[in-house]
């Protein structure tokens, strides 16, 4: 059993990114977008589990994580494959297209899983809901796939259904890293928007490495 259960989701064709190959595996500044999104979850989660198709599923073995195939028919099927793999006590998932989420993002939405005994939170920007950035408790499983065997498509209807608590752009800003931490990655437009966003995060880290360095 996993204490806090990562799942990856990474089904998604990535063609209107132009790149000829399944988004995750899309590259950003060095790093794909599959890799990106293990690294954040890594940081949080006991065991993790990439979730896709058996078409785009990953090439070799990923260190850290192990494949899960769902039925490709939308994200709530990848996030029901996912929260079914394994027993956990808290799970997270995250889609692959959000390469600016950060660790201290999913440790406050869990903080708000447990303060509110809720059944899953989930972000929101500019009051749309994010339903691919969010975490879940145990009960959410059967919920879920019990909307989905009933013929529910829909993630953001069924998260409704399911009294999930929606958190906002005031808690991602005091949680995250900023305007961009739920920038998506659909389109060749977004990867230029998230590639400048990504240099300017690394740049301010260093920046405040440095000045660390620089204290006696």
């Amino acid at each position: 059993m996993s204490g806090t259960f990562g799942i990856l989701l990474a089904g998604g064709a990535g063609s209107r990114l132009g790149s000829g190959a399944p988004k995750a595996d899309f590259v950003l500044r060095g790093m794909t977008l599959r890799d990106r999104a293990l690294s954040t979850l890594a940081a949080v989660c006991d065991e993790i589990v990439i979730v896709s198709p058996r078409s785009r599923a990953p090439a070799d073995a990923v260190e850290g994580a192990r494949w899960v195939e769902d039925e490709g028919v939308g994200p709530l099927s990848g996030i029901v494959a996912g929260l079914n793999a394994a027993a956990f006590d808290r799970a997270i998932v995250l889609a692959v297209d959000f390469p600016m989420v950060r660790p201290e993002l999913f440790h406050a939405l869990l903080d708000q899983l447990d303060r509110k005994s809720a059944s899953a939170v989930m972000c929101s920007t500019a009051g749309i809901p994010q339903p691919l950035v969010a975490v879940f408790a145990p009960a959410a499983a059967g919920a879920l796939h019990d909307a989905f065997e009933a013929g529910e498509r829909s993630i953001t209807r069924a998260m409704v259904v399911l009294g999930a608590v929606i958190v906002g752009d005031e808690f991602v800003a005091a949680h995250g890293g900023g305007p961009d931490e739920l920038l998506n990655v659909n389109t060749k437009e977004d990867a230029a928007a998230a590639e400048r966003a990504l240099a300017e995060r690394e740049a301010a880290e260093s920046s405040r490495e440095g000045h660390r360095g620089e204290l006696p």
